[in-house]
């Protein structure tokens, strides 16, 4: 099917070792950067994840530019695989020092929130695999088609299985191993230079051993079993309860796995709380408690008067307590009120695994509250996907604190609780409520309320309601207040005035202040929020409010859809980690761009042995095409995981199978590729690129309709729909590059292949960002449609592209 003794007469044999090796580094890359969003998501806030592994990959495209212009000599015979065993041994080695050194950055306060620190340590490997793939497809173009195969089979297994390997080594671990993985490919490598170069067989062997000794010693413990500075970052939740004046938290239990990382902290001074914290945030109290409610304990029933959640229970009627879901119940905090508010059946559904774990292996300290009542069901799953498949009513929908603030996307940015809060969930609860039953919500402070306002009435709106009679079916006390976390409640249909008296009543007995509160009907100055009395009387528009709270506060409260679910991003405009991330990028693109040919142009303006048309239009056009396949890949690549997140549910697996279905898909059409013929490849990348062109499109009004009629099947099924629908696109998504590839060779241009990665990998940076504007901006329908434009700029490129040589 395929020529095999093509580029310098390589072998059966090292085709094999060859191909082996670039899977096993492709392996070992992708499932080192899905491993970096987890361990940096401990170590830092979310947005700065994004930012510390957006400018990390920017490596890859360095690399290439790293071999165009310091290694304008290609290898040849036996320095071929001499070069990359070097080059893997490299790699093998930076990935676990370079995590060792991110590790000890921790305890060096006047570095430790510097992210260009971690940037710079993290570009390395990234930068050495660069170079090793454009080395790769500068000596071998011809072949490029399996190469590349092998480049996206590897990094697919590698999505996947890096998943399986958080789980049970955790993230440190998995990192060593992952060293260990790019040193095997650095051996077989070295295998082809066995006689002629033994010095690269010693390096090679000597990485193997040194990673292999530190992923040995970590495993017993003898060197870093964990992240020891988790609590040493001020900005983290669980610094305050590990260094706080008021607190002597110590942790006593730390699971890893490839959701993040979950301590569970007990407190010397305070024997009757735990605290549940993910990737050292999201502080989830769990309490001693005996399981018997009638001496039920002065913390717990203290929660009745202060903790907000339990304020709506005072008044529910016996037919109003029938059931409840319960959506992030935490440490059980939410169980506990919900039970001693006299439901009678409890669905809790909580996506963390390992936090139902330990609270399940701590039912001695909580009283069993996962286990041990009859009325209890607690279920593994993403909230919002678990609602969307019921058919069942709910007298009460309650969501209390449900915010970790940590990413579970490849890109870093992505929240595991975007879709909870969104218009489009806002009718969900609705349509899943009793025509009695309400919304529940616990929020963290005055600006997500304000939000979770302004999507409730815009989620109303839709269904005919004004603003002015939404505002019958909300009430919300503790805005603004510095000692309590606000509640909102929304009734699936309107307040009668005297169910609302009582409330207010009550309001005030408990000592919260009427003017930072609101309730429909009340009316006189100095008993609610007097902004919020205008907007229920009409005086105000809610749009007033929010431009106003936009000049004045900097402050975006506008409602946001599944389209565009970035619920927690409260200032207006790009966050500044997008922003920056944007533009570095935006000026590396330009930089790629434009100084190979200025420096062309000076080092050899009389070197003119072609027409400088011909070369200038096979050049343009070449930029085009890598640039535009970096900067689109991406952009389809991740809009559709978040398309795919809510179908599936599971955010750490719908990820990890997307990716594999897609570049499977990929690599399989990359080996397909190679059955071009020479003087179809520029055909081959237009149609490939127009067809996708077609697809994504397709994707976009379709994906919607079948993800409505395969929600309420089973997960396994809903995962090999998503492998069905992604592994064709991916499959046409695997031409173009190869045939790019093969196109420079047969141009004679073999020399800009290094030119032409680092623009390709430039760009997939550039469009990983691009992603994320796009769709805080517009939407990820918009990000996924620019995706497709970039392909169809491939295919005007080339539709009519004639190949020459130069």
């Amino acid at each position: 099917m395929f020529p095999v003794k093509e580029d310098n007469d390589i072998s059966r044999g090292t085709l094999w070792l060859l191909l082996v090796g670039i899977f096993l580094t492709s392996f070992s890359l992708l499932a080192f950067e899905i491993t970096l969003t987890r361990l940096l998501s401990v170590l830092l806030l979310y947005h700065f994840v994004f930012a510390v592994v957006s400018l990390a990959l920017l490596g890859l495209g360095v690399g290439g530019i790293f071999v165009y212009f310091f290694r304008p000599q290609i290898p040849s015979g036996d320095n071929r695989f001499s070069s990359l065993a070097l080059l893997a041994s490299l790699i093998s080695l930076s990935i676990p020092f370079s995590i060792i050194l991110m590790v000890q950055i921790g305890y060096i306060d006047a570095i430790r929130d510097n992210i260009l620190f971690y940037c710079f340590l993290l570009f390395i490997p990234f930068f050495f695999t660069g170079v090793l793939l454009a080395e790769v497809f500068r000596m071998f173009p011809t072949i490029s088609a399996r190469i590349y195969g092998a480049d996206l089979v590897g990094a697919a297994v590698g999505s996947l299985g890096v998943i399986l390997v958080l789980d049970v080594l955790g993230g440190i671990n998995t990192s060593f191993l992952l060293g260990i993985v790019a040193s095997v490919a650095a051996l077989l490598f070295a295998l082809r230079v066995l006689r002629v170069n033994i010095r690269r067989v010693i390096i090679a062997t000597a990485s193997f051993l040194i990673v292999s000794i530190l992923l040995g010693t970590n495993l017993v413990g003898a060197y870093l079993p964990g992240i020891p500075v988790i609590g040493a970052n001020p900005v983290k939740d669980i610094h305050q309860a590990l260094y706080g004046p008021s607190f002597t938290g110590k942790i006593i239990e730390t699971r890893w796995s490839a959701f993040g990382r979950t301590d569970l902290v007990e407190f010397s001074n305070r024997p009757e709380l735990m605290k549940i914290y993910i990737d050292g945030t999201a502080g989830m109290p769990m309490y001693q408690f005996s399981g018997d409610f009638d001496s039920p304990g002065i913390i717990l029933d203290s929660l009745k008067y202060n903790f907000t959640g339990y304020f709506p229970f005072f008044f529910l009627q016996e037919e109003e307590r029938n059931n409840a879901l319960i959506i992030g119940p935490g440490g059980g905090r939410d169980i506990l009120v919900a039970l001693m508010g006299g439901v009678n059946e409890i669905t809790a559904v909580e996506v963390n695994r390992d936090l139902v774990d330990i609270v399940h292996e701590y039912a001695w300290y909580n009283g069993g509250i996962y286990t041990d009542f009859e009325n209890v069901t607690v279920v593994v799953d993403e909230g919002r996907n678990f609602l969307k498949r019921q058919k069942e009513k709910y007298d009460i929908i309650m969501l209390s604190l449900p915010v970790t603030q940590t990413s579970r996307s490849l890109e870093g940015y992505a929240l595991t609780e975007n879709f909870l809060f969104t218009t489009d969930s806002v009718n969900d609860y609705l349509e899943h409520l009793t025509d009695e039953g309400r919304l529940v919500v616990v929020t963290h402070d005055d600006f997500t309320t304000w939000r979770l306002l302004s999507i409730s009435l815009a989620a109303l709106k839709e269904q005919g309601i004004s603003n002015t009679a939404a505002l019958n079916q909300i009430y919300m006390l503790g805005l603004s207040s510095p000692d309590t976390y606000p509640l909102f409640v929304l009734k699936k249909t309107p307040f009668e005035p005297a169910q609302v008296f009582p409330r207010h009543e009550t309001m005030r007995q408990l000592g919260y202040d009427p003017l930072l509160s609101y309730f429909p009907y009340i009316t006189q100055p100095e008993m609610v929020n007097p902004v919020l009395a205008d907007l229920s009387s009409g005086k105000l528009a809610l749009n007033n409010i929010e431009e106003r709270m936009a000049e004045r506060l900097g402050i975006d409260i506008s409602p946001v859809t599944d389209n565009s679910p970035f619920f927690y991003k409260i200032d207006v405009g790009l966050p500044q980690p997008v922003s920056l991330v944007f533009w570095l990028s935006i000026i590396m693109m330009l930089l790629v761009l434009l100084v190979p040919p200025l420096y062309w142009k000076w080092r050899s303006p009389r070197r003119e042995t072609h027409p400088r048309s011909k070369r200038n239009s096979n050049q343009l056009k070449s930029v085009a095409l890598f640039s535009m396949l970096g900067i689109g890949f991406m952009l389809v690549e991740i809009s559709l995981i978040q398309r795919f997140m809510l179908f599936l549910g599971q955010p750490v697996l719908s990820m990890a199978v997307l990716l594999f279905s897609l570049l499977v898909g990929a690599g399989i059409g990359s080996l397909y590729s190679g059955r071009f013929a020479s003087e179809r490849i520029t055909r081959g990348i237009a149609i490939a690129s127009l067809s996708i062109v077609a697809v994504v499109v397709s994707y976009t009004f379709l994906l919607p309709l079948i993800f409505n009629q395969l929600l309420g099947l089973a997960l396994a099924i809903r995962l090999f729909a998503m492998v069905v629908v992604l592994v064709p696109l991916g499959f046409l998504m695997g031409f173009p590059f190869p045939l790019g590839i093969r196109l420079l060779k047969e141009m004679r241009m073999e020399n800009y292949i290094p030119w032409m990665w680092g623009i390709n990998g430039v760009g997939s940076v550039l469009g990983s960002v691009m992603t994320i504007a796009i769709a805080i901006s517009f939407g990820f329908t918009q990000a996924l449609l620019v995706g497709a434009v970039c392909y169809f700029i491939v295919f005007l490129t080339f539709r009519k592209h004639r190949m020459s040589k130069i």
